[in-house]
This record gives C-alpha cells, sequence and structure tokens, in this order.
C-alpha cells in the first residue's frame, strides 16, 4: 500500500510538474509576444517620427543655398523655415552657419546669435566633411526655448561637397513620454530606446521615465546589437538593480536605434504561480485522497481480520463453556449414576430416569450451540419439542398457551440456555414429583412493562414453597441459572401442599429491543 500511495503520488506529482512547465512556457511566450508588440510600436513610432523630420531637413538642404546662410538673410530664412513648422510636437527647424552660430529660425524671426559650435548637432556634420547623414541627439535642453526634446540635424554642403552649415529640428521630448504613458506598462515593466552609440534616448524603469547620457544602457542587450543581431529575447539579470528580466530587442532598419522591452522575473511569476499553487493543492488533495482511501482499506481490513478474530475468539468461548458446561453437568450426573451401581439393590427405573434427564441435558448443550437471533418462540419450541412426547407418554395433559413474542436484540445462545434449562428443569419436576394430571405452559409479552412472563402451572401435589428444606438442588439451579440471564430476569415459585406449583420466568425487555 506504502508503495502504492507513493507511486499515485509521484505520478500525479509528475503530472502536476508537466502541467506547470507547460503554463510556464504559455505565460513565457505570452510575455515575449507582448514585448514585442510593444518594442515593435516604439521603434515604428520613431523611425516615422525620424523618417518625417529627415524628408522635411533634407527638403531644407536643397533649398538652401550656400550664399544665403547668413544673418543678413534671416528674414527670408525665417519665411522658408515656417512653412515647414507643421507638427505642434517639432520645434524649429532651424539653420546654424559654418561657424556654429545660429542664425535663423522657425520659432521667431530675429534670434539672438547663439553660438551652438559645441554641440554634436554641429560637431557631428563639422569634423566629418565627408559624410552627409541624418544625425539624432540625444535629448538635450534647447538654448531659446528651454525645453527638453531630442535634435535632427543634416549638413548643408555645396556643389564640392564644402561645409556651409547645419539645418536641424527639434521634437520634443514629451512627445515620447506621452507615447510611454500610453503603453500603459507597469511598475514591473522597463522599456528604452536606446542608440548604437550607447546613449539612452529616452526609458520607462518601474514607472520612472529618464533619459539622456546619465541613464546606463543594458549591456545584456547592448553586446548583442552590437554583434549584429537584429531581434531577439533576453532572459537575464541587470546589472543595473540586479533585477532579472525576461523581454524583446529590436533593431531599427533606417536607423542605429534599437528599442528594449522587458518585465521583471516577478511580473511573470505572478501570471503562473496561482497556477502552481492550483497544482500543488490538487497534488496535495489528490494524494490525501490516496493515503485516506488506503488507510479506509487498511482499517477495514484490520476491521475484518478484528471480526475474524472476535468470531475465532467466541467460537472458542464458546466451545469452552459447552466443555464446562459438559463437565459440570453431564459429568456430575453421570458420576452419580455411576455411584448408583456401587450400591446392592440397583433401581433400574430410577437409572433409566437419570439416563433420560442426562440425553435432555445433552441435547439441550447441542442445541445451547446453535444461534436463536433473539427469538424466544423458537427457545420455547425447542422446549415442547424436546420435553412435549415424554409429558404425555406419562400420562400427564400439556395445555401449551404460548402469544407470538417479540424477538429480542441481545438475547445471546447462552441466556437461551438458561432459559430452556430453566423450563426443563420446572417440566422435568412436574413430570416426576408433582403427581400432576395437567401442566400449563403460557408465555406473553406486556408492552407496557416491556416484559415477557413465561409460566409453568401444574395441578399437582405442590409443597410449601415457604421452607427453604423443601427445595432441592433443581430448584436452587433455576435461582442460579436466571441469575445468568444478560438482559436480566427473575424467577418466582408459588406452591403450597394441594394446590399445585406455579414457576413464574420474568424477563427485562431492553428498550427498543423488542422487534415484531
Amino acid at each position: 500500500m506504502a508503495l502504492v500511495c507513493a507511486g499515485f503520488s509521484a505520478f500525479v506529482l509528475a503530472l502536476c510538474l508537466l502541467g506547470g512547465a507547460h503554463f510556464k512556457r504559455g505565460a513565457e511566450q505570452e510575455l515575449y509576444r507582448e514585448t514585442e508588440n510593444t518594442a515593435q510600436i516604439l521603434m515604428t513610432t520613431f523611425d516615422d517620427v525620424a523618417a518625417n523630420v529627415d524628408a522635411i531637413l533634407t527638403r531644407l538642404a536643397a533649398q538652401i543655398p550656400e550664399q544665403d546662410v547668413s544673418a543678413a538673410r534671416e528674414p527670408e530664412l525665417h519665411r522658408l523655415l515656417t512653412r515647414y513648422a507643421l507638427n505642434t510636437s517639432m520645434i524649429g527647424p532651424a539653420i546654424i552657419d559654418r561657424n556654429g552660430i545660429l542664425i535663423a529660425s522657425a520659432r521667431t524671426d530675429s534670434v539672438p546669435k547663439i553660438s551652438m559650435k559645441d554641440r554634436n548637432t554641429f560637431l557631428i556634420h563639422a569634423e566629418n566633411p565627408d559624410e552627409s547623414k541624418l544625425y539624432i541627439s540625444a535629448p538635450m535642453q534647447g538654448l531659446l526655448t528651454n525645453e527638453w526634446s531630442i535634435q535632427f540635424s543634416r549638413p548643408l554642403r555645396d556643389e564640392t561637397g564644402t561645409f556651409y552649415g547645419v539645418v536641424l529640428a527639434s521634437y520634443r521630448l514629451s512627445h515620447f513620454i506621452e507615447l510611454y504613458e500610453k503603453l500603459k506598462l507597469s511598475d514591473h515593466g522597463m522599456a528604452g530606446l536606446t542608440g548604437k552609440d550607447g546613449i539612452v534616448r529616452i526609458r520607462s524603469l518601474s514607472g520612472e521615465i529618464g533619459y539622456g547620457a546619465a541613464v546606463p544602457k543594458i549591456p545584456l542587450v547592448y553586446e548583442r546589437v552590437l554583434a549584429g543581431e537584429k531581434k531577439g529575447t533576453f532572459y537575464g539579470r541587470s546589472n543595473l538593480d540586479e533585477v532579472t528580466r525576461i523581454g524583446t530587442f529590436m533593431v531599427s532598419p533606417t536607423t542605429p536605434f534599437y528599442a528594449s522591452v522587458g518585465y521583471d522575473l516577478d511580473y511573470l511569476r505572478a501570471r503562473y504561480i496561482g497556477f502552481f499553487y492550483v497544482l500543488g493543492l490538487c497534488w496535495f488533495v489528490l494524494t490525501a485522497a490516496m493515503i485516506a482511501a488506503v488507510a479506509f482499506v487498511h482499517r477495514l481490513e484490520q476491521a475484518g481480520q478484528q471480526n475474524q478474530l472476535a468470531v475465532i475468539n467466541a467460537a472458542i468461548d464458546e466451545r469452552q463453556k459447552l466443555s464446562a458446561d459438559m463437565h459440570d453437568s453431564i459429568g456430575a450426573s453421570l458420576a452419580t449414576l455411576l455411584a448408583q451401581f456401587t450400591i446392592t439393590n440397583v433401581n433400574v427405573t430410577d437409572v433409566k430416569r437419570r439416563i433420560g434427564e442426562i440425553l435432555m441435558e445433552l441435547r439441550f448443550l447441542v442445541d445451547s450451540a446453535e444461534p436463536v437471533d433473539g427469538d424466544l418462540n423458537l427457545v420455547l419450541g425447542n422446549v415442547r419439542h424436546r420435553m412435549g412426547s415424554g409429558i404425555e407418554l406419562s400420562g400427564i395433559e400439556l395445555l401449551w398457551h404460548v402469544s407470538e413474542l417479540p424477538k429480542i436484540a441481545g438475547l445471546t445462545a447462552r441466556d437461551a440456555l438458561s432459559i430452556k434449562l430453566i423450563l426443563m428443569e420446572a417440566l422435568s419436576n412436574v413430570l416426576h414429583h408433582s403427581k400432576a394430571t395437567t401442566v400449563t405452559v403460557t408465555a406473553d409479552y406486556g408492552e407496557p412493562e416491556s416484559q415477557v412472563v413465561i409460566t409453568v402451572r401444574d395441578d399437582g401435589c405442590g409443597f410449601n414453597a415457604a421452607d427453604a428444606t423443601s427445595e432441592g438442588r433443581g430448584l436452587s439451579n433455576m435461582r442460579k441459572r436466571v441469575r445468568t440471564i444478560s438482559i436480566g430476569g427473575t424467577l418466582s415459585i408459588d406452591s403450597s401442599p394441594g394446590q399445585g406449583t406455579a414457576v413464574r420466568i420474568e424477563l427485562t425487555v431492553p428498550n427498543g429491543a423488542a422487534a415484531p
């Protein structure tokens, strides 16, 4: 049974683990899909912004000749720039000359001549005269607007490739912050837009927005992007805050940027931990049920064994009692009979009577081994069968007035034997001592008194019941036997000379023990 329990528990546990692993993989795949969709939105939105701004700057660069890039041409440049300032999220565009001086802006038609030659939006193009490409800066605070923005710039070159200025436009950082807020990343999420230069343009981490070079990149993703991967998933510990994250990164096909989106491992666990608890509860309940079932079966087996042992012990006890009864009654009677043969004058009639009594006792002892199921009618019928013919052959009329008696729960075979022997003794006394012509046996059940009353009454010579010397061994045995009845009983003897004798047995019927 222990092996069956262990095997069943291991099997259920294996099923729970397999189911849990499958559900966990499903939760991971779902999280990967969510982070991929978010990264796609971030990357596509940024690429669209960069493509729109790049188209504007490219068109402007084609319309601004070298001779127009001067402070004297500011009004004309201002009018040109304003035609491209259509998006409310965009600041500018603006023009910087070859010396790094801001000379025109769509924001105002008279700008202070601010030097921007120390900013990357100018330096990148001035220091790389052979390159003509879009540059996207890290978030910075505008000198005129004092707003945080990401700046996009392109160089101005003549037909010979000579550098003569920069055209630029800025996108308000609030535009990207609103985008991150719309994505509704939880406090357990991380989403970032990072350039291949290693500078984080903007990132949401645990519900807080950060941007600029002060925000450290995630080496786990950054190194893979530099190695040439265009898209992938990650599952590892971040060196930023020692938090294990799971997510997706995606590299832009048009700009040197990539988006990375991930969630804390605790967020992933929260998605499947409840399922694991349910599986654990199922395993525990099924295992407990199996153990309980096995324990119940084991108890049933023990109860069966105990019942069998009780039956065996009862049989042994009954045999021992039967042996004791045979020794005490049959043995004593045979010893007395044997003693009669030692005397000179043997009364053959008395010997025959004693032998008949011994045979009757033997029959009663045999009957006592048979179950009676509390049926007093069966007990009385057995007495009539054993004694009736002998009484009638002796010339005594036997009147039998026994009503239908209830079955009494708790009436044992020993009780039935005691009742038989008492009645046997009473009828035997009628047969041998009473000189009666009629003997009447009555039995009735009084429901109000909850008693069964059995009476043996004869019309014989009787005796003085008040005289203790007149009570022989038979009457004494009858009184002893009535005291051994487990349900409770009393014996009374009513007799006087010339008036016959009445032996009355009253049996107590316990409450609820009587059945029809």
